[in-house]
Formats: C-alpha cells, structure tokens, sequence
C-alpha cells in the first residue's frame, strides 16, 4: 500500500486507485504517519523555506519537570573584611617604604668622597712603585674626566711618600 501512497503523492495513479488509496489512508494511522513522513522528507530534499522545526513546545515542558535549584545567597561579610585586609596591606607598605626613604642619609652637594682615619692614627708606607702606579692611575682618570667634561679635581700630593 506504501507505494501506491507514493505513486499518489507523485501524481501516477488513475482516479480509482487514488480514491481507494485515499480511503485507505484515511482509516490507517499507519499509513497517515508515512504520508506525513513522506510529504516531510520531498520538503527537505527541495529545501522548502515552508519546512521548519519547532521545539518550543518540548523544550517548554521539559523545563517545566526540572527541579527548582534554590540556593543561599552568598555572604557580603567575608567579602568586605577582604576589602579591608587589602586595604590595610597596602597601607603597611606604604608606611615601611617612606619610613625606609626617611631613613636614608641625605647626600652633602659638592661632596665626592669622604676622608677616611687610618687605623689609630698611624702612618701608612708607601713605596715608590706604588706612588708611581698610583700616579698613572689618578692621570688616567684625570685625562677621562676632563674627556667626559667633569671638573678636573688636583689632589695634595705627600712631600715623604707617606699618606695619611
């Protein structure tokens, strides 16, 4: 019987056949179900714009047998004292940083090196090589200084060869 309700829905059966397949679908639900199902897959395969789904109906009744989650809401307290401890770090911190910049020796203008006393006041020997190495070490820097434009600084030079 499907592949009369075929050749119907195609247009190939005389006008007997077709009025018997008719009756036929008529008392059949069987047969109605692939009339529907025929009808559905000839839309698909033309791409019928008059072919679409539509799911609101179960998508609504299976929202409505969810079960209703209810939950507490969260606690504003634990969320402020957070607020607080931030704000009490930061604080902290800002208190030791300028207590540590507080702290800090403040630089005297003009003022490149400080002298600095020999042990018990002594004398300190130096020899001869040494004086000379020293002299082309302080030359050297004197020539880069002056290269760099810094102020060229004379330093006293000891009369014995003892520095104190």
């Amino acid at each position: 019987m499907k592949q009369n309700l075929s050749s119907l829905m195609d247009g190939e059966l005389d006008d007997a056949a077709s009025t018997q397949c008719i009756r036929a679908l008529d008392a059949d639900p069987e047969l109605k179900a692939a009339w529907n199902e025929y009808h559905l897959i000839g839309d698909a395969i033309r791409g019928s714009a008059l072919l679409s789904v539509d799911v609101r109906v179960e998508v609504g009744q299976a929202l409505q047998q969810e079960p209703t989650v209810l939950a507490p809401k969260p606690k504003r307290g634990s969320s402020g004292l957070m607020r607080y401890a931030m704000a009490a770090s930061f604080a902290l911190a800002g208190v030791v940083g300028w207590a540590v910049w507080q702290s800090q020796p403040e630089p005297v203008p003009g003022l490149m090196a400080q002298a600095v006393s020999t042990p018990q006041g002594g004398a300190v020997q130096v020899s001869a090589e040494q004086a000379s190495s020293r002299n082309s070490y302080l030359q050297a820097h004197r020539d880069m200084m002056a290269a760099e434009g810094l102020e060229r600084v004379n330093l006293a030079e000891p009369v014995s060869g003892v520095a104190r």
